[in-house]
C-alpha cells in the first residue's frame, strides 16, 4: 500500500538528512530478526501511516530497518505533507530511491500538490520541461502563465486545445485567460470541432458550436454538424463551397471518412465526384482513397474491385497491400498472390510469411521446383511459417533451441530487489511484485535479464519468468519462455472434457503468459482471460459453482470455466482447434462469418492467413506453435495439426 508522508516535525529537515535517517538506518538500531514479527510491525506501521502518525511510525521504524518492504512505508511517510517539501528534497528523494519503482511515481503527485497550493515558482523549479500527461501539462503551462511567461503558456494551450476529446479540468483557468487574450478564435474552435468530428464526439461538437462568435463561423459550424449527421451531403457541400482553406479540406476529409464507415460504396462514389475539382494534394487524396479501400476490400462489384486495386497499385502502405494479398489467398487467386507480394517493400516481402505464400503460389501455378526450393529455405526456424512449410512438404518440424544455466553472481547487485519481490509474493501482494519485477527488468542489462529469467524459473515465478525471457529476447529458449505450470489443474479438466492438456496450457500461455492475476483492459480475468459475462454463461450452461468475478483469480476455478468454454467451442466446431481458438479470441459469430466468406474453398493455412483480424490470426498461430514447444518440453508425441484439421476445407 502506498500512501502519505512526514508531519511538520520533519518539514525543515534537508532531504539528505531525511534520506540518511530513513534508508541507511540508525547505527544503534536493533532490527527484529524474526520475519513474522517484522511483518506484524510492518502492518502496524501501515496503520500508523493510515492515520498520518509519522512520528509514531519513526519510533518503530528502527525495528524493521532490515525488513525488505520498509521502503514502501518510508515512501508513504515522505508523501505526507508533500507540499511542504522543496523541489530539491523531492529530487534527492527520487534520485536516492531510483532502484524502487515508486521513485517514478512521486513526480505526478508532487506537481499536483504544488498546483493545488498555487506554488507555481516551485512547480517550475521542479518541472522545467513539459511533462507527460494532459493534467500535468495543464499545471505546467498554468505555472508558466502565473510567473509571467505568457507566450510560452499560450503556445502550450494552443497545442492542448487541438484535441477531439475533452480537455482536463486542470486547464480551465488557462483556457479562461487564453480566451481573454483573444487567442480562442473562431478558427481554432472550428478546427477543434473537426477533430471532434473525426473522433465521433458529437457532444463536444455541440459544446464548441455554442462558443463561436461570428455569424460566418456559426454557418461553418452548422455545415460541420450537418455533414456529421448526413455525410452523404459531402458532394453537394464540396460543389457549393469549393475553397483552398484548411478548414474546408478538413471538412471534406472528415465527411468522406464518416461516410466510408457507414457505406463504403457510397463513399467511393462521393470521393470520385469530390476529387474532380478540389485543392487536395495528391498524397492526401491517396490517403483518403486508402481509407475507403480498407472498407471495400471484399466488394463483389467488378468496377469497385478495379478501383480498389488501382488505389492499392499506387500505395506504399504494406498493411493495405497485405490485406489485398490475403484476399487473393482467400480467393485461391495465386497469380494475384504473386502480383501483390511483389508490390510489398523488399523488407516485408522477404519475411517468412510472404516467402511461404510465394512458394505456395509458385507450386500452385506449376512452378514446383521454384516453390519447393523456396519453401526449403524456410525450414528449421522457430516460426509458424517454417512449421507450415514443413507440414506442406511432409518433413519433420525442427527449430533452434538454446539453454541457460543460472549464474548467481550476475544478479548479485539485485539481491535486495529479489528479496523484496519474494516477500511481496509470500504476502500475496502480487501486483506490487509484478511492478517491482518490471522496474528491475527496465534497469537491468541484457545479461542480467537473462539471469533474472533463469532465477525466476528456479523460483517457479512462472509469469515473471515469461516477462524476463521476453525482455531478454530469449526467443529460442523455450524452456524459459514456456513454463510448465499448474499442470494438475490442466490435466484434471483436460481429462474431464477429453481435451489435450497441452492445448489448455498453450491457450493459457497465450492468454496471460501464465499470470494467474492477469486482468485485461476490457476486463478479462485470470490465467485463461475469461470475461465475467462469459464466465456467468459458461457456469450456468455447465452447472459450475461460480460466485462472481473474484472467482476467476482462482487458478482451479478459472481453468474449470475456461476449459468448459473451450470444450463447448470444440463441440460446436467439430473438434477443429483452428475454429475453436479463433472463436475463443474473436467470438463464434465472427468465425461463422469468415467461414461463409471463404465458402469452404481453402486449406487450413490459407484460412488462418485470411483471418482479417491481426490479433486473432496471430493468436491461432501462436497457440499451435506453443503446443509444439510444450510437447517437445514434456516429451509428449503429437501433431501440429490433426488429420481431420489438415483434410478439412475451410
Amino acid at each position: 500500500m502506498v500512501g502519505k508522508s512526514f508531519n511538520k516535525l520533519y518539514q525543515l529537515v534537508s532531504c539528505s538528512s531525511v534520506c540518511a535517517f530513513l534508508f541507511v538506518g540508525n547505527s544503534l538500531a536493533s532490527p527484529v530478526s524474526n520475519i513474522q514479527e517484522q511483518r506484524a510491525l510492518y502492518d502496524r506501521a501501515q496503520k500508523l501511516l493510515d492515520r498520518r502518525q509519522v512520528s509514531q511510525y519513526q519510533s518503530i521504524r528502527k525495528k524493521i530497518s532490515d525488513y525488505p518492504l520498509t521502503p514502501y512505508t518510508d515512501y508513504r511517510a515522505f508523501l505526507i505533507d508533500l507540499s511542504a517539501k522543496s523541489p530539491d528534497q523531492v529530487n534527492e528523494f527520487i534520485q536516492y530511491n531510483y532502484s524502487y519503482p515508486f521513485s517514478s511515481s512521486i513526480r505526478a503527485p508532487y506537481i499536483e500538490t504544488l498546483a493545488l497550493q498555487r506554488k507555481w515558482k516551485q512547480l517550475l523549479e521542479f518541472q522545467y520541461s513539459e511533462p507527460s500527461g494532459e493534467a500535468y501539462k495543464c499545471h505546467y503551462y498554468t505555472a508558466l502563465y502565473k510567473v509571467g511567461q505568457k507566450e510560452q503558456a499560450f503556445e502550450g494551450m494552443d497545442k492542448l486545445w487541438l484535441s477531439g476529446d475533452s480537455i482536463s479540468k486542470h486547464c480551465d483557468y488557462l483556457i479562461k485567460v487564453w480566451d481573454k487574450a483573444g487567442l480562442k478564435t473562431d478558427d481554432i474552435i472550428l478546427r477543434r470541432m473537426l477533430l471532434a468530428f473525426d473522433e465521433r464526439n458529437n457532444g463536444l461538437m455541440k459544446y464548441l458550436k455554442r462558443q463561436l462568435k461570428t455569424a460566418e463561423a456559426q454557418k461553418k459550424a452548422a455545415e460541420i454538424t450537418d455533414l456529421y449527421s448526413k455525410p452523404e451531403m459531402v458532394v453537394r457541400f464540396a460543389r457549393e463551397n469549393a475553397e483552398d482553406s484548411d478548414i474546408y479540406l478538413m471538412q471534406v476529409s472528415s465527411a468522406l471518412k464518416r461516410l466510408a464507415r457507414k457505406d463504403a460504396e457510397k463513399a467511393q462514389v462521393a470521393f470520385s465526384q469530390v476529387m474532380v475539382n478540389n485543392s487536395f494534394k495528391e498524397e492526401d487524396k491517396q490517403k483518403l482513397a486508402e481509407f475507403i479501400v480498407y472498407r471495400l476490400m471484399n466488394t463483389e462489384s467488378e468496377p469497385l474491385a478495379k478501383w480498389r486495386d488501382d488505389v492499392i497499385d499506387m500505395s506504399n502502405e504494406d498493411k493495405l497491400i497485405e490485406r489485398r494479398i490475403r484476399l487473393a489467398i482467400q480467393q485461391a487467386d495465386w497469380r494475384g498472390t504473386q502480383r501483390w507480394i511483389a508490390h510489398l517493400t523488399p523488407e516485408t516481402r522477404e519475411t517468412l510469411r510472404w516467402q511461404y505464400w510465394l512458394g505456395r503460389s509458385e507450386i500452385a501455378l506449376g512452378m514446383h521446383e521454384h516453390g519447393q526450393t523456396r519453401l526449403e529455405t524456410l525450414l528449421g526456424k522457430r516460426n509458424f511459417y517454417s512449421v507450415a512449410a514443413a507440414g506442406f512438404m511432409g518433413v519433420p518440424v525442427a527449430y533452434p533451441t538454446t539453454f541457460l544455466n543460472l549464474d548467481h553472481t550476475v544478479i548479485e547487485p539485485h539481491k535486495r530487489a529479489l528479496y523484496r519481490i519474494q516477500e511481496l509474493i509470500d504476502r500475496s501482494k502480487i501486483s506490487a511484485a509484478k511492478t517491482e519485477w518490471n522496474w528491475l527488468l527496465r534497469n537491468a542489462s541484457i545479461e542480467e535479464k537473462k539471469m533474472l529469467a533463469a532465477y525466476a524459473a528456479d523460483k517457479n515465478w512462472h509469469h515473471l519468468t515469461v516477462k524476463a525471457s521476453i525482455s531478454a529476447k530469449l526467443w529460442d529458449n523455450v524452456q524459459l519462455r514456456f513454463p510448465i505450470a499448474h499442470q494438475w489443474w490442466f490435466d484434471h479438466y483436460a481429462e474431464k472434457h477429453g481435451i489435450d492438456p497441452i492445448t489448455l496450457m498453450s491457450l493459457a500461455r497465450q492468454e496471460s503468459a501464465m499470470d494467474v492475476n492477469a486482468r485485461s483492459p476490457v476486463g478479462a480475468r485470470g490465467i485463461m482471460q475469461i470475461m465475467p459475462r462469459t464466465a456467468q454463461y459458461t457456469a450456468r450452461k455447465y452447472r459450475i459453482r461460480y460466485n462472481g468475478a473474484r472467482d476467476l483469480y482462482s487458478v482451479g476455478k478459472n481453468i474449470e470455466i475456461g476449459s468448459s468454454y473451450l470444450n463447448g467451442l470444440l463441440e460446436r466446431f467439430d473438434d477443429n482447434r483452428i475454429f475453436a481458438f479463433a472463436a475463443y479470441n474473436a467470438g463464434p459469430h465472427r468465425v461463422k462469418k469468415w467461414r461463409e466468406r471463404s465458402n469452404e474453398n481453402l486449406d487450413v493455412y490459407a484460412f488462418i492467413e485470411s483471418i482479417p483480424f491481426n490479433e486473432t490470426r496471430g493468436y491461432v498461430q501462436n497457440i499451435l506453435m506453443f503446443e509444439t514447444y510444450y510437447r517437445d518440453l514434456m516429451g509428449v508425441d503429437g501433431q501440429f495439426l490433426t488429420k481431420r484439421e489438415k483434410l478439412a476445407r475451410y
